[in-house]
């Protein structure tokens, strides 16, 4: 087998066990569920993963580090606060359209795992430069912005942009109930609603 064949298989396998790991978490799958996805043979995938613990660190380490690549913005000292956390609504948006499960992915695994997800964000943020909180707190100490919760601030936020994707099957049906449609719900609507949000709850100096 080809160098380029093996990447190609499994890259194939990772592809299929992202939607097996989304779907029923890491200890809900089964190397088989992984195996039938793929459209290969269980030995086959135990020759390139000995186990699924295994493919799901490489998932697992991958989505949070897509993750929090769209966090990259806040360290851009070449835009104002108020810049970096506009962009930041677009960027995370963006994200979640093309990963609509990414964020309850998340939140489920961390859920099982507080620890595993403590060791893992510890390893990325050593990468990365600074967060939310801390944009917020040094924008705060510099009088950029005036006093204000940003623990408050960054749960709201992050709220308004994870929400709808995590809830969309919900949010259908009520819609669908009430003689309404989905064509109100945008990509563009939800950037608009929540940048007017940043606008309102953060008094920029």
């Amino acid at each position: 087998m080809s160098h380029s064949e093996e990447k190609s298989t499994e890259e194939k396998i990772l592809e299929a066990a992202k939607i097996v790991f989304m779907k029923y978490g890491l200890y809900g799958a089964r190397m088989q569920d992984i195996a039938d996805m793929a459209h290969i043979n269980k030995a086959l995938l135990h020759y390139y993963f000995r186990n699924k613990e295994k493919i799901f660190d490489t998932i697992f380490e991958g989505a949070l580090s897509k993750y929090f690549e769209q966090m990259d913005v806040f360290s851009d000292s070449s835009l104002p606060v108020k810049q970096r956390l506009l962009k930041y609504a677009d960027n995370i948006i963006d994200f979640l359209e093309e990963y609509p499960q990414m964020s309850l992915f998340i939140i489920k695994e961390v859920s099982a795992d507080p620890e595993m997800f403590k060791e893992k964000i510890s390893a990325i943020r050593k990468t990365r430069g600074i967060s939310l909180l801390r944009l917020l707190e040094e924008s705060i100490d510099r009088g950029e912005i005036k006093k204000m919760d940003p623990v408050i601030f960054m749960i709201n936020l992050h709220s308004l942009c994870s929400y709808p994707f995590i809830a969309e099957p919900l949010f259908k049906h009520i819609i669908k109930a009430n003689n309404k449609e989905m064509h109100h719900f945008t990509t563009q609507n939800l950037k608009k609603s929540v940048k007017q949000f940043i606008e309102t709850n953060i008094h920029f100096t």
